[in-house]
């Protein structure tokens, strides 16, 4: 199992790292479901190792809510504005993106190794705080509100990440993680109501989240 979520950790690091390079927001928002898919998916199978029906059901909600519904809604929006499909004028340029993500993965090693570490003792998991914080490194180096609105929902997939690998037999995380969906649920939608409020504002002032 240890093996399973550390190459489950690897392959959602280096979507991240594809997000951090791409700038189509269809193809981020692509790859954000697979991403997502992937961890229902390593989640479901750890509930049922583990007989753990809260796991199940928070793989179930993640496969639903974050592979699906969310990514689909969100290209059923940019399809309307064609000019948000792609990141015009990144905060950071995409070379420099890359290096800082790496740079992230080894700081967040080591920040596990002198916080966690002492308490749950699995070297794999600093993959969750790695994940968590290329997230929210992904909102800071972004401009687009689409692309800021996954970097949020990649902080919370590498929650959902850490508690049911970590704490599966905690009844709260099923609890947590529908929490979770639903702030990300109406972040999305506040941010398409503004979007529509400023259809006839320039692309340059609508396309950033600001605040």
């Amino acid at each position: 199992m240890r093996e399973t979520f550390a190459l489950v950790g690897f392959f959602e690091i280096l979507m991240v790292l594809f997000m951090q390079w791409e700038i189509y927001t269809k193809k981020i928002i692509t790859t954000f479901s697979i991403s997502s898919y992937i961890i229902a998916l390593f989640l479901f199978y750890l509930g049922i190792v583990q007989n753990s029906p809260y796991v199940i059901a928070l793989s179930l909600i993640s496969a639903f809510v974050r592979g699906f519904f969310i990514p689909w809604y969100m290209k059923r929006r940019i399809v309307r504005d064609h000019w948000r499909e792609r990141e015009i004028k990144p905060v950071i340029s995409t070379a420099m993106s890359i290096v800082i993500s790496l740079l992230i993965v080894v700081f967040a090693y080591v920040l596990y190794r002198i916080t966690f570490y002492n308490s749950i003792h699995l070297v794999e998991g600093s993959i969750p705080m790695a994940l968590l914080l290329q997230g929210a490194f992904l909102i800071i180096s972004r401009r687009n509100a689409f692309i800021q609105l996954i970097g949020y929902m990649t902080m919370e997939n590498a929650l959902f990440l850490f508690e049911g690998y970590l704490f599966p037999g905690l009844p709260f995380i099923v609890e947590a993680g529908i929490v979770l969906d639903l702030i990300g649920i109406i972040a999305i939608a506040g941010v398409v109501v503004r979007m529509m409020k400023n259809s006839s504002v320039e692309m340059n002032e609508s396309d950033e989240l600001r605040g």
